[in-house]
Protein backbone atom coordinates (compact mmCIF):
# COMPACT_ATOMS: atom_id res chain seq x y z
CA UNK A 1 0.00 0.00 0.00
CA UNK A 2 1.33 3.38 -0.82
CA UNK A 3 2.38 5.19 1.71
CA UNK A 4 0.25 8.36 1.18
CA UNK A 5 -2.97 6.00 1.75
CA UNK A 6 -1.34 4.37 4.87
CA UNK A 7 -1.23 8.19 6.06
CA UNK A 8 -4.91 8.39 5.79
CA UNK A 9 -6.36 5.78 7.12
CA UNK A 10 -6.63 5.59 10.94
CA UNK A 11 -3.70 3.94 13.03
CA UNK A 12 -4.40 2.71 16.39
CA UNK A 13 -2.79 4.38 19.32
CA UNK A 14 0.35 2.27 20.88
CA UNK A 15 0.33 2.01 24.15
CA UNK A 16 3.45 3.98 26.49
CA UNK A 17 4.70 0.23 27.10
CA UNK A 18 4.21 -0.79 23.23
CA UNK A 19 6.24 2.59 21.88
CA UNK A 20 8.67 2.22 25.01
CA UNK A 21 9.38 -1.60 23.72
CA UNK A 22 9.39 -1.34 20.26
CA UNK A 23 12.05 -0.16 17.97
CA UNK A 24 11.85 1.92 14.32
CA UNK A 25 13.01 0.95 10.92
CA UNK A 26 15.67 3.53 10.02
CA UNK A 27 16.29 4.39 6.45
CA UNK A 28 18.83 7.50 4.93
CA UNK A 29 18.78 6.97 1.41
CA UNK A 30 20.80 9.30 -1.08
CA UNK A 31 21.22 9.33 -4.85
CA UNK A 32 24.11 7.80 -4.79
CA UNK A 33 23.85 4.94 -2.01
CA UNK A 34 21.72 3.74 1.17
CA UNK A 35 23.68 4.95 4.01
CA UNK A 36 22.10 3.27 6.70
CA UNK A 37 19.14 0.13 6.78
CA UNK A 38 18.19 -0.65 10.28
CA UNK A 39 16.19 -0.47 13.71
CA UNK A 40 16.78 1.90 15.92
CA UNK A 41 15.42 3.05 19.42
CA UNK A 42 15.38 6.88 18.50
CA UNK A 43 16.24 9.01 15.86
CA UNK A 44 16.16 12.82 16.03
CA UNK A 45 16.80 15.12 12.88
CA UNK A 46 16.63 18.26 11.87
CA UNK A 47 13.78 19.58 10.55
CA UNK A 48 13.59 23.17 9.06
CA UNK A 49 11.66 23.85 11.78
CA UNK A 50 14.48 22.87 14.19
CA UNK A 51 14.63 19.30 15.73
CA UNK A 52 12.24 16.39 15.95
CA UNK A 53 13.30 13.31 18.38
CA UNK A 54 11.18 10.38 16.77
CA UNK A 55 10.23 6.65 18.69
CA UNK A 56 8.07 4.40 17.80
CA UNK A 57 4.81 4.90 17.13
CA UNK A 58 5.63 9.14 16.34
CA UNK A 59 2.76 10.84 14.55
CA UNK A 60 3.23 10.27 10.92
CA UNK A 61 4.11 13.33 8.73
CA UNK A 62 6.68 14.31 5.79
CA UNK A 63 8.93 16.83 7.06
CA UNK A 64 11.45 18.96 5.33
CA UNK A 65 14.69 18.43 6.64
CA UNK A 66 17.19 21.31 7.44
CA UNK A 67 21.15 20.99 7.20
CA UNK A 68 22.36 19.68 10.24
CA UNK A 69 23.48 16.48 12.47
CA UNK A 70 21.00 13.17 12.23
CA UNK A 71 22.09 11.12 15.56
CA UNK A 72 20.92 7.70 15.87
CA UNK A 73 19.78 5.86 19.05
CA UNK A 74 20.32 2.02 19.52
CA UNK A 75 20.76 -0.55 21.93
CA UNK A 76 20.08 2.04 25.14
CA UNK A 77 23.28 4.20 24.34
CA UNK A 78 24.81 3.35 21.28
CA UNK A 79 24.84 6.98 18.77
CA UNK A 80 25.97 7.49 15.33
CA UNK A 81 25.59 10.70 13.86
CA UNK A 82 25.37 12.12 9.96
CA UNK A 83 25.56 15.02 8.39
CA UNK A 84 22.54 15.39 6.20
CA UNK A 85 22.30 18.71 4.03
CA UNK A 86 18.37 18.94 3.11
CA UNK A 87 15.85 16.63 1.92
CA UNK A 88 12.86 14.81 3.05
CA UNK A 89 11.70 12.16 5.99
CA UNK A 90 8.71 10.39 5.80
CA UNK A 91 7.54 9.94 8.97
CA UNK A 92 5.77 6.72 10.13
CA UNK A 93 4.54 5.10 13.53
CA UNK A 94 7.24 2.66 12.95
CA UNK A 95 9.39 3.46 9.96
CA UNK A 96 11.58 6.74 9.17
CA UNK A 97 12.92 6.90 5.30
CA UNK A 98 15.46 9.63 4.88
CA UNK A 99 15.67 11.12 1.54
CA UNK A 100 18.58 13.39 1.07
CA UNK A 101 20.52 14.96 -2.04
CA UNK A 102 23.71 14.91 0.14
CA UNK A 103 24.46 12.87 3.76
CA UNK A 104 28.19 11.59 5.04
CA UNK A 105 29.28 9.71 8.10
CA UNK A 106 31.41 11.45 10.71
CA UNK A 107 34.59 9.35 9.27
CA UNK A 108 33.71 10.65 6.02
CA UNK A 109 34.21 14.17 6.64
CA UNK A 110 37.80 15.85 5.63
CA UNK A 111 37.88 18.00 8.80
CA UNK A 112 40.39 20.70 7.11
CA UNK A 113 38.70 20.41 4.00
CA UNK A 114 35.93 21.72 5.83
CA UNK A 115 37.35 24.18 7.60
CA UNK A 116 39.03 25.53 4.05
CA UNK A 117 35.47 25.96 2.89
CA UNK A 118 34.40 27.97 5.76
CA UNK A 119 36.73 30.51 5.31
CA UNK A 120 36.32 30.68 1.78
CA UNK A 121 32.52 31.07 2.38
CA UNK A 122 32.89 34.11 5.01
CA UNK A 123 35.62 35.58 2.81
CA UNK A 124 33.10 35.04 -0.32
CA UNK A 125 29.83 36.94 1.94
CA UNK A 126 32.40 39.45 3.44
CA UNK A 127 33.40 41.25 0.10
CA UNK A 128 29.59 41.94 -0.59
CA UNK A 129 31.17 41.85 -4.42
CA UNK A 130 27.94 41.82 -7.21
CA UNK A 131 29.71 39.20 -8.59
CA UNK A 132 29.04 36.86 -5.52
CA UNK A 133 25.91 35.45 -5.71
CA UNK A 134 25.33 35.51 -1.96
CA UNK A 135 22.60 32.37 -1.82
CA UNK A 136 25.53 30.05 -3.12
CA UNK A 137 27.69 31.11 -0.08
CA UNK A 138 25.28 30.86 2.32
CA UNK A 139 24.77 27.14 1.24
CA UNK A 140 28.16 26.93 1.16
CA UNK A 141 28.65 28.68 4.74
CA UNK A 142 26.10 26.20 6.24
CA UNK A 143 27.55 22.58 4.64
CA UNK A 144 30.81 23.56 6.04
CA UNK A 145 29.72 24.29 9.55
CA UNK A 146 27.41 21.34 9.92
CA UNK A 147 30.52 19.41 8.27
CA UNK A 148 32.38 20.81 11.06
CA UNK A 149 30.20 20.16 13.59
CA UNK A 150 29.66 16.60 12.69
CA UNK A 151 32.93 15.88 11.89
CA UNK A 152 34.35 16.69 15.43
CA UNK A 153 31.70 14.22 17.49
CA UNK A 154 33.89 11.77 16.99
CA UNK A 155 36.48 13.15 19.00
CA UNK A 156 33.79 14.16 21.74
CA UNK A 157 32.65 10.89 22.32
CA UNK A 158 35.79 8.59 21.68
CA UNK A 159 34.09 6.52 19.28
CA UNK A 160 33.94 5.95 15.66
CA UNK A 161 31.38 4.73 13.26
CA UNK A 162 31.77 1.36 11.55
CA UNK A 163 30.83 2.14 8.03
CA UNK A 164 29.79 -1.59 7.66
CA UNK A 165 25.89 -0.59 7.44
Amino acid sequence: MPAILRMLLPVPALTRGEIMAGRIHLRIITPLRILYNDDVDMVILRGEEGDMGILPGHESRVAIMGYGPLRIFKNGTEEDRLAVLGGFAEILKDNVTVLSDAAEWTTEIDRVRAEAAKTRAEERLQQKDSNTDMQRAELSLRRALVRIEVSSYPLIKGKFHSSSK
